[in-house]
């Protein structure tokens, strides 16, 4: 999990969730993260990689599990026909796209496809993950299937039915270009001042050129009374909320599976997301939420105003979220699956 920067993603949630898992049950778990290694070693790829093939010969595990790390699992990938461990590999994600949804070169596409070639088991989050895989010529019965957990509050949903005033949004994510949260607010902009209010949960930096151009937006269009960024939310304040939001909107250009959006249906929200990867796995329209164009401002604007505008299907669509997220597999079910894979991609023994 050896990375440049910490971000709190869904994607770093499950790796450590994992982990904590497999050495809760008694594996001895050697975690190469950013924090484990000597202070500047991330920025140095090649020396990077060259710290996780030592790591490796050191303990020499019964199994090697490779969260990404496309830019330091490159010597490790030369070396595996000699060490003979076995390897899963860990695809949140597909790089193909890069946050402004430009398709990456060739050569990053062979070189990606290459590290995959030592892997004896690839874990995928979703259904859309696991199919471009398949697309690189990766064996089907390699490519394993678990999707992520979510946090299952034991309150049940709160009664929307009585609410007044203007309707809640709320976006969970990390205010990044991928996320496209400045499509959202363009969207903002279009709806009638007054009938809604955006509340914008996910880590950011105030000098970050992203999150200024989308603040200058704010000011501009007068929508400071309107949307406030939240910050990165801890657990108990993240839930409550998703309890007070009236619709959750996810935006992003590219998701691999969304497990804000899937907390947010436990809530009882409808979601208006990008009909982009797995979103529309989570998300069927009609039932518990609506579809619309990536990238496509006018769309979500409209999407937000049926639901501002119809509070009986906004509410009838909260019911469905629920019941579909009750049939998902919390974390403890996720762990434990994950737990089975490891161990029979290690031919069953840990020591």
């Amino acid at each position: 999990m050896l990375g440049r920067k910490d971000f709190l993603s869904g994607g770093y949630v499950f790796n450590m969730r994992v982990a904590e898992r497999l050495s809760g049950m008694g594996m001895d778990v050697d975690i190469i993260h950013f924090t484990t290694v000597p202070e500047g070693l991330p920025e140095k790829k090649f020396s990077a990689s060259a710290h996780v093939c030592r790591r490796i010969l050191k303990h020499d595990p019964d199994i090697i599990v490779i969260a990404k790390s496309y830019h330091y699992a490159g010597l490790l990938r030369l070396l595996k026909p000699l060490l003979g461990t076995p390897v899963l590999y860990l695809m949140h994600h597909l790089e193909w796209m890069d946050e402004r949804n430009r398709i990456r070169s060739g050569m990053y596409i062979t070189y990606v496809r290459w590290l995959l070639g030592m892997a004896d088991a690839i874990w995928v989050n979703s259904l859309s993950t696991g199919t471009e895989i398949e697309t690189t010529g990766i064996p089907g019965e390699r490519i394993h299937r678990i999707s992520p957990g979510f946090a299952r509050s034991l309150n049940p949903p709160p009664d929307r039915s009585m609410r007044e005033g203007p309707v809640r949004l709320l976006c969970v994510g990390s205010i990044a270009p991928r996320k496209a949260q400045e499509i959202l607010l363009k969207a903002c902009a279009m709806l009638e001042p007054g009938s809604f209010s955006l509340d914008l949960a996910g880590s950011f930096e105030e000098d970050d050129p992203y999150f200024v151009q989308m603040r200058d937006f704010i000011v501009e269009n007068g929508l400071q009374d309107s949307i406030i960024f939240r910050g990165a939310l801890p657990r108990e304040e993240l839930d409550r909320a998703y309890d007070s939001a009236d619709i959750l909107v996810h935006p992003a250009r590219w998701e691999a599976f969304g497990i804000s959006v899937l907390e947010g249906m436990w809530h009882g929200l409808p979601v208006v997301a990008s009909d982009v990867a797995a979103l529309p796995e989570l998300v069927l329209p009609g039932e518990n939420g609506l579809l619309v164009p990536t990238g496509d401002a006018d769309a979500i604007a409209a999407a937000l105003r049926t639901l501002i505008e119809d509070k009986n299907a906004r509410l009838a669509m909260g019911i469905r979220s629920r019941s579909l997220a009750d049939g998902r597999s919390d974390w403890n079910d996720t762990c434990n699956e994950f737990a089975e894979l490891v161990l029979s991609t290690a031919g069953g023994i840990a020591r």
